[in-house]
C-alpha cells in the first residue's frame, strides 16, 4: 500500500473491515455480506455508462462495503467520473494502486488481522462464556454477574428492570439519571446481535455530570423485559467488550427465567392460601402454618387487608383496556410500585383488585398512626400510577387490623366496603378506611336492600315520592343543609346558590314532607336515612318503587 493513495471518499476511511474479495463480475454486489475490501481493475465494469457506474456504486454501498481498491493502467487508466462522485457522495472509499502491486499483497496482510482478530474474539469468548455459565450454574445471582461484567469491560453497570427501576447496581451514584439526548446504535457497525442505543445523560448524585451509557434491552420469558446499562464513564464501549455484554445479558436472562419459573409456583402456591384465609377455608392452624413456612410467609404479624383497584377513566374505550386479562400490564406496574413501597408485603391478583396483606407494627399508643402511614403509602401509590397511565382510576379500600390469621376474612370484608362506600360517597380516586366509614360501618352490616329501605323515614319517603323536576335539588339542599348543622348560609356556599333560595327550599321540603327540623331525633333519622340512600344505589330495592331513581 505504500504506492496507494486515496481519490475520493475519504470521509468513509474509518469504515470497518470485515473481510476483503476481488471483483470478477458485476453483480459482485449479490455475493458479498458487507464490511469487505473490494479489489478490481475494473474489467468486469468497461462497458458501465455514468448511470450504471453510479447504480452499482449504491448497491456496494447499501452492502455497506468498507472501500475499494481499484488497479488503474491494464484495463483503464482513469478511474471513471460517475465511479468518483458516487464515491464521495456515499463516503465509499476509493483507494488507487499501480498496475505493478499484485492483489495478494494487500490481500494476505488483511486476512492475516482478520483471522487473528477472530481467534483472539474466540478465545476471549471461551473465556467470558465459561465465566457466566460458571456464575449461572452457581446461582451466583444478578448482583456477581454485573460485577463480574464491569471487571470485564472496566465501566460501572446497572441493572434495571422494564420500568427502568434498579435492580442491582455496581456504583449506587449512577442509578438516578436524566436522559439528554437519545440514539440508536448499528448493531452491524459494533458487531453484536443485540438491538442496544446509547444516550447521553446527567447524574445528579455523581455531582450533576454527563456522559454516555449504552443501554442493552433483554428480552426474556412472557415479554419480560430488564434493561442493562453499561455507564461508559471510564472509556467508550470497545469490540471486544460486546462479547462480554453478549454473554451477561444471556446469563441475566437465564437466571431471570428461574427466578420467573420459581416465582409463579411460589405465586400460585400463595395465591391459593391468600384465598383460604381471606374466605375462611382453615381446615387446620397448623396445616395453615405448614403452608406458609414453606413460602416463608410471617403469619404471626398483625395484618392490614388493603384492596386496590383499577377503574377506567369515562371517555377511554374498555375494549382497549381489558383490566381482566392475565398478566395484564397495568396490573403488573401497579404490582411492581406496591411491592417496591413495601417489600415485605404479601400481594395478590384477583380480577381488576390487588389484595395486598399490609404488615404492621404492634399498635402503639397512637392506634391512628399506622392507618396514617398506610394512607401515606396508598396516596403516593395512587399519583404515581395515575401519573403514568392517565386512563385508569386507582381506588383504595382499607380494612381494620386482624391481629390474628382468623380475622383476615373480617379485615377482608371491611376493606371490601370501605372500597365499595369510599368511592361512592368520594368519588372513583377514593381511598376511605373502614374505620373513618362511620355509621355507615354499621349500615352496611344489613346485606337486605329491602330490610334497609325499612330504617328510611317516612318524611324523607314523601320527598322521593315528589314527582317534580326540582326534586333532586330539594334533596341535595337537605343533605348539604344536615351536613352544615341546619346553617343556610354555609349550605348556600357550598351548593354556589342565593341563601334566599335556600330558606325557600327547606320551607318547601318542610310543606312536602311534614319535617320538624327541630326535633333532633327525626333529623337523625333523616340523616340515616339519606346514607343508606347511598347505599341502596348499587342494591335495587323491588318492594319500594318510590325509591328507583334515587
Amino acid at each position: 500500500m505504500k504506492q496507494a493513495f486515496v481519490v475520493s471518499g475519504k470521509q468513509g476511511l474509518n469504515n470497518l473491515v470485515r473481510g476483503v474479495t476481488i471483483i470478477e463480475a458485476p453483480d459482485i454486489a449479490e455475493w458479498i455480506n458487507g464490511g469487505e475490501l473490494l479489489l478490481t481493475s475494473l474489467y468486469p465494469l468497461q462497458s458501465f455508462d455514468y448511470s450504471e457506474q453510479q447504480t452499482f456504486m449504491a448497491q456496494l454501498s447499501d452492502k455497506k462495503v468498507s472501500a475499494l481498491v481499484i488497479k488503474t493502467g491494464r484495463f483503464v487508466h482513469d478511474i471513471p467520473s460517475g465511479i468518483i462522485e458516487a464515491s464521495e457522495r456515499l463516503h465509499l472509499p476509493i483507494i488507487q494502486i499501480p498496475k505493478q502491486v499484485p492483489y495478494r499483497e494487500i490481500m494476505y496482510p488483511v486476512m492475516e488481522l482478520l483471522f487473528n482478530n477472530q481467534v483472539v474474539k474466540l478465545k476471549y469468548f471461551k473465556e467470558v462464556h465459561d465465566r457466566f455459565i460458571a456464575l449461572t450454574l452457581a446461582n451466583k445471582g444478578a448482583e456477581n454477574i454485573i460485577m463480574s461484567l464491569k471487571k470485564l469491560i472496566g465501566n460501572p453497570v446497572t441493572l434495571f428492570d422494564r420500568n427502568f427501576y434498579p435492580i442491582s447496581a455496581t456504583d449506587p451514584d449512577l442509578v438516578q439519571f436524566e436522559v439528554l439526548d437519545h440514539e440508536e446504535v448499528d448493531g452491524a457497525r459494533i458487531d453484536t446481535e443485540f438491538a442496544c442505543y446509547r444516550q447521553r445523560v446527567l447524574y445528579p448524585e455523581w455531582g450533576g455530570r454527563t456522559c454516555e451509557h449504552l443501554v442493552v434491552p433483554v428480552e426474556t420469558v412472557n415479554h419480560i423485559k430488564i434493561h442493562l446499562v453499561i455507564h461508559e464513564t471510564r472509556k467508550t464501549v470497545e469490540a471486544l467488550d460486546f462479547i462480554a455484554i453478549e454473554n451477561a445479558a444471556t446469563s441475566l436472562s437465564l437466571d431471570l427465567v428461574k427466578q420467573y419459573a420459581v416465582a409463579e409456583v411460589e405465586m400460585k402456591f400463595k395465591d391459593d392460601l391468600i384465598d383460604d384465609l381471606l374466605n375462611a377455608k382453615i381446615e387446620s392452624l397448623q396445616s395453615v402454618y405448614q403452608r406458609a413456612n414453606l413460602i416463608g410467609w410471617d403469619l404471626n404479624k398483625t395484618y392490614v387487608v388493603v384492596l386496590f383497584r383499577l377503574q377506567i377513566v369515562d371517555g377511554y374505550d374498555e375494549k382497549e383496556l381489558d383490566l381482566y386479562s392475565l398478566h395484564h400490564p397495568y396490573q403488573r406496574l401497579l404490582y411492581d410500585m406496591i411491592q417496591r413501597q413495601l417489600p415485605e408485603g404479601t400481594i395478590r391478583i384477583r380480577n381488576d383488585q390487588l389484595v395486598v396483606l399490609w404488615g404492621i407494627e404492634t399498635p402503639p399508643a397512637d392506634k391512628t398512626a399506622s392507618l396514617r402511614m398506610i394512607k401515606a403509602a396508598a396516596r403516593n401509590i395512587q399519583h404515581t400510577f395515575c401519573k403514568r397511565i392517565q386512563s385508569i382510576d386507582l381506588q383504595v379500600g382499607i380494612g381494620n387490623a386482624a391481629h390474628a390469621i382468623s380475622e383476615l376474612p373480617r379485615s377482608y370484608k371491611e376493606a371490601q366496603d370501605a372500597l365499595q362506600l369510599g368511592t361512592l360517597i368520594n368519588g372513583n380516586s377514593a381511598i376511605s378506611a373502614f374505620a373513618d366509614l362511620g355509621i355507615y360501618r354499621l349500615l352496611c352490616q344489613i346485606e337486605d336492600a329491602d330490610e334497609l329501605a325499612k330504617f328510611i323515614p317516612l318524611s324523607l319517603k314523601k320527598l322521593l315520592a315528589y314527582k317534580q323536576p326540582n326534586r333532586e335539588d330539594l334533596i341535595k339542599t337537605l343533605q348539604t343543609f344536615l351536613e352544615h348543622h341546619q346553617n343556610a348560609a354555609k349550605t348556600a356556599e357550598e351548593l354556589y346558590v342565593h341563601y334566599k333560595t335556600v330558606t325557600y327550599r327547606i320551607e318547601r321540603i318542610k310543606e312536602i314532607t311534614g319535617m320538624d327540623m327541630d326535633d333532633p331525633d327525626e333529623m337523625l333519622s333523616v340523616q340515616v336515612g339519606l346514607k343508606i340512600l347511598v347505599l341502596l344505589n348499587d342494591h335495587p330495592v323491588a318492594s319500594h318503587p318510590e325509591l328507583v331513581g334515587v
